[in-house]
């Protein structure tokens, strides 16, 4: 079973299970990493799904969403990295998957 390697805000690293097609949302709800909030239910409305994944990634680049790019532009600090959890629907090929909570805010 494919894996991601998460850094929550304590700075704690945890590796944990998905199954591919689901969102990464669910993957880390499901992983046991309960501080990503995701307050909307995926309706791009809060970004309390905020993270910032490894920008080696191809889930860091688009292609992703003009809303989510939109939202992610509302954010306090956004990066080229961040990604809305609730759009970044998880493939075999991500495995290994690197992503970071960022503060909240």
């Amino acid at each position: 079973m494919p894996k991601l390697i998460v850094t929550t805000r304590d700075g704690q690293t945890h590796s944990i299970a998905y199954r591919p097609g689901s969102l990464l949302t669910d993957a880390l709800f499901d992983g046991g990493i309960p501080e990503l909030r995701a307050l909307c239910g995926g309706c791009l409305t809060c970004a309390t799904c905020h993270v910032h994944v490894d920008p080696m990634s191809p889930a860091s680049r688009p292609p992703f969403g003009e809303l989510e790019n939109i939202v992610i532009g509302g954010l306090r600090d956004p990066r080229q990295n961040s990604r809305l959890a609730c759009q970044l629907t998880l493939t075999a090929d991500l495995d290994g998957l690197s992503l970071t909570l960022p503060p909240e805010g």
